[in-house]
């Protein structure tokens, strides 16, 4: 039997607090128990703003490039397999271990490198109009993080709070304590003073409010649901804190009709299907020209059907179970509902797979037939589910990309790089990627959201500039 983990409620400075309010975490392959994490009560979030307000100033004038040297000693430490953060969380939330060695161990550690260079080229200070203006760390930052990409998104926002100069007061998913905590320690083995980094755990309804409310801190950043979005964003209004809200998505993969279709389909799936579909700029929403309606269905079918669904510990899998018996039923409710609205099942069946011992699978389903009213294509599913909305012209194509109530990615795909450029331009989202460009290729490029997508951005010298005020002195 595997050792079991006990994350306390909080870890702040060198202490730990603990709490006798538990929560289960969940292996969602094997079904066993990962282990369980406490719940961080009001004492214990004031204590980690406290602790965290109190370190800040002494953070705030150590030089940058001693503030760069512990983000790329941490990137060193996050990328060591001895870590184990990828087979943390694959066991956490049940991502394929190959998936989780790319985008939770060495994609941080890009994005880590990446902030200590903008640090070392940012714009800290310049004159206008005879005013010197000073980029200076806004405080604490807090810090709310998913559970669909944990480490990433945890690095995402702390590299930049801590390249700004700020302390961070991070509360964690509840389904993913444990890579949390150790990439607390990355950072503070690689020399962060551990007082600027204190760790909450629990529930976002409670610990997370406790936080967003606190009238201590300096910045707002999450991660999440539209709705938990909003929620976030009033709780920091209440004290004029300023947040930056990375939200849902429904993004759009805009085929054009001149794209090589044998190559770019299959692509375009995976994209809509990483991490089981569990990935807020997942393609889902596929723009495709009519004219060639039955050789893309057909690719569309092939493409699915080679996924490989598995033990998410096994090197040939590619899809594993969804990260949890509620998310499963969420999705499978949407693929219900689309059914319902006139939907078609090109392809999956509509029921969880079950694979080996585990019933928390669902293949790769593709919808068609569908309205663009009905549900599965307005809302967010957060599963292996896509949709097809085909079209006539080019212009068509944008128009049915930008009928959404999201604004948080897309890509474009043509053999004309500069007509998919025309039509990125005609996009209205915060991030368009071009024939297959990745995220995880350019860690220096701000990602974010418009519309119910959320605002501000992270990511490079313009996510670093989301955690500083601006002074401007006059002389």
């Amino acid at each position: 039997m595997r050792a079991r983990r006990t994350a306390p409620a909080a870890a702040i400075g060198s202490n730990e607090f603990r709490s006798d309010d538990r929560i289960d975490v969940v292996d969602p392959y094997r079904g066993d128990l990962v282990g369980t994490v406490e719940c961080a009560d009001a004492e214990a979030v004031s204590e980690a703003v406290s602790v965290a307000a109190d370190a800040v100033p002494a953070w705030a004038d150590t030089a940058v490039a001693e503030r760069a040297a512990v983000l790329r000693r941490t990137a060193a430490l996050i990328e060591d397999a001895r870590r184990g953060l990828a087979a943390t969380v694959t066991r956490e939330m049940g991502m394929p271990t190959t998936l989780a060695a790319a985008t939770q161990q060495v994609m941080p550690a890009t994005v880590l490198r990446a902030m200590a260079d903008a640090a070392g080229t940012f714009d800290w200070q310049r004159t206008i109009d005879g005013a010197t203006l000073r980029h200076v760390p806004a405080g604490v930052v807090a810090a709310i993080t998913p559970w669909n990409m944990p480490v990433h998104q945890i690095v995402a926002k702390v590299s930049a709070a801590f390249a700004a100069g700020c302390g961070v007061v991070l509360k964690p998913s509840e389904l993913t304590p444990f890579d949390a905590l150790d990439v607390r320690r990355c950072f503070v083995d690689a020399g962060l003073p551990p007082e600027l980094f204190a760790v909450v755990n629990g529930r976002g309804s409670e610990t997370g409010s406790l936080l967003t409310s606190h009238p201590g801190l300096g910045h707002v950043s999450f991660t999440g649901s539209v709705d938990a979005g909003r929620a976030v964003a009033r709780s920091a209004a209440g004290n004029l804190v300023r947040a930056t809200l990375e939200l849902g998505g429904k993004s759009p993969a805009v085929v054009l009709p001149d794209a090589d279709l044998t190559t770019v389909i299959p692509r375009v799936v995976a994209s809509g299907i990483v991490n089981s579909g569990q990935a807020c700029n997942a393609t889902t929403r596929l723009v495709l020209p009519r004219s060639h309606q039955d050789e893309i269905e057909q690719l569309l079918v092939d493409a699915a059907q080679a996924s490989v669904l598995g033990d998410p510990a096994d090197q040939s899998t590619t899809m594993g179970p969804l990260a949890s018996r509620l998310q499963t039923d969420r999705v499978l409710d949407h693929i219900e509902k689309a059914r319902a609205d006139g939907g078609h099942l090109l392809t999956g069946t509509g029921h969880t797979r079950r694979v080996d011992s585990c019933d928390g699978f669902i293949a790769p389903t593709i919808i068609t037939e569908l309205g663009p009213t009905a549900r599965a294509v307005r809302e967010e599913i957060f599963g292996p589910v896509l949709v097809t909305q085909f079209y006539d012209t080019v212009d068509e194509a944008v128009e049915i990309a930008n009928d959404s109530d999201y604004g948080l990615s897309a890509e474009v795909w043509s053999a004309d790089s500069d007509v998919a450029r025309d039509v990125a331009a005609a996009l209205e989202v915060g991030q368009v990627k071009i024939n297959g460009v990745r995220t995880r290729e350019r860690p220096a490029v701000p990602f974010g959201g418009m519309k119910q997508s959320g605002y501000g951005r992270e990511l490079g010298a313009t996510g670093l500039a989301e955690f500083t005020e601006i002074q401007a002195v006059m002389s």
